[in-house]
C-alpha cells in the first residue's frame, strides 16, 4: 500500500503502483476504476498494509473488489505534424495560465534543453524537482515524451527516455509509474483528446478550450503538463541527414545511430469493478 486518498488508493507492485480510483476521480492509464463510491470504502485500507490482487480480484483484510469489465486505453497518436497545425498547437497553448511556482523558471528552462535534445544533466535536475506525489519536474517530462511523441519525433522522444530511466528513483514510485507510461504513450483522458486535436487540425479556439482542460488537473500537475507540451512543440525539428560524396562513388549517408531502449509491456487494462459478496 503506497498511499490513501479520498478519490483514490494506490497500491505498491514492485517498482510500479496500481491505482484503485473512485467513479468521480480523474482516470489514469492501468488504474482501477470502481463501480460506486461505497465500493472503495468498502475496502478499509490503511498505509502499509498488504493487500492481495490477481486472480480478477483485490482483497484486503476488510473487504475486497472483483472486476465486472476491462477496456484498454488508447496511445497518443504519433506523426509528424504539419507545419499548420504545429503553429495552431502552439497558439492554443499560449494563452493558458502558466505554471505559478517558485519553480516555474527552473522548470522551464530545463525542459527547453530536453527538448532540443537529450541531456542527461537536464533530466536528473528534472526528475523528482517539486513536492508531492507527482512532482512538477516530472508532469513536465511528461509533458515533453507526450509532447514529442504525438508530434512524430520518436527519436528524441527515445533518447529522452533512455536518458530519464535510470533517474526514476530519484521520484515517488507513483510519479515513476506515470513516466513510464507517458513514454509509451499512454495518458489521462484530457491530454489524450488535446494531442488528438492536433492531429485533428482542430483551430486555435478548440485547441485553447482543450488545452484549458488539461491546464485545470490538479494544482500544478495541469500546468507542469501544458509546459511540457509548449516545449515540445517549440524545439528545433531534427536535422535532416547529411550527404557527402566520394570521388568515384554515389552519395554516402552519414548518420549518428540512435540509441535504444529496451521495450517495455504496454499499461495493463483498465478494469471497472465493484465489490465483492460476502466481505465484511
Amino acid at each position: 500500500m503506497a498511499a490513501v486518498f479520498d478519490q483514490a488508493i494506490y497500491l505498491r507492485r514492485g517498482q510500479e503502483v496500481l491505482p484503485l480510483l473512485a467513479p468521480e476521480a480523474l482516470m489514469l492509464p492501468g488504474a482501477l476504476r470502481v463501480i460506486t463510491r461505497a465500493d472503495l470504502d468498502a475496502l478499509r485500507v490503511r498505509v502499509g498494509e498488504g493487500v492481495l490482487v490477481g486472480g480478477g480480484e483485490v482483497r484486503t483484510p476488510r473487504g475486497g473488489l472483483v472486476v465486472r469489465r476491462v477496456w484498454r486505453p488508447q496511445p497518443v497518436p504519433t506523426a509528424p505534424l504539419p507545419e499548420s497545425a504545429r503553429q495552431a498547437a502552439r497558439a492554443g497553448l499560449a494563452g493558458l495560465a502558466p505554471l505559478e511556482d517558485a519553480l516555474a523558471g527552473r522548470l522551464a528552462e530545463l525542459a527547453a534543453v530536453l527538448a532540443a535534445g537529450p541531456d542527461l544533466e537536464a533530466a536528473r535536475g528534472l526528475v523528482g524537482l517539486g513536492p508531492g506525489l507527482t512532482p512538477a519536474g516530472d508532469d513536465v517530462l511528461c509533458g515533453l515524451l507526450l509532447g514529442l511523441r504525438a508530434s512524430g519525433r520518436d527519436r528524441e522522444r527515445s533518447l529522452l527516455e533512455a536518458a530519464m530511466l535510470p533517474l526514476l528513483g530519484r521520484t515517488t514510485a507513483i510519479s515513476a509509474t506515470l513516466l513510464h507510461q507517458a513514454a509509451q504513450g499512454y495518458a489521462v483522458p484530457p491530454v489524450v483528446a488535446l494531442l488528438r486535436a492536433w492531429h485533428r487540425g482542430a483551430g486555435v479556439s478548440a485547441l485553447t478550450l482543450a488545452g484549458r482542460l488539461v491546464a485545470g488537473i490538479g494544482h500544478t500537475s495541469g500546468p507542469a503538463l501544458v509546459l511540457g507540451l509548449t516545449a515540445a512543440l517549440a524545439a528545433p525539428q531534427s536535422r535532416p541527414a547529411r550527404h557527402t560524396s566520394a570521388p568515384g562513388t554515389g552519395p554516402v549517408t552519414r548518420t549518428t545511430p540512435a540509441r535504444t531502449t529496451p521495450a517495455r509491456p504496454q499499461p495493463e487494462p483498465v478494469l471497472v469493478a465493484g465489490a465483492t459478496r460476502g466481505t465484511s
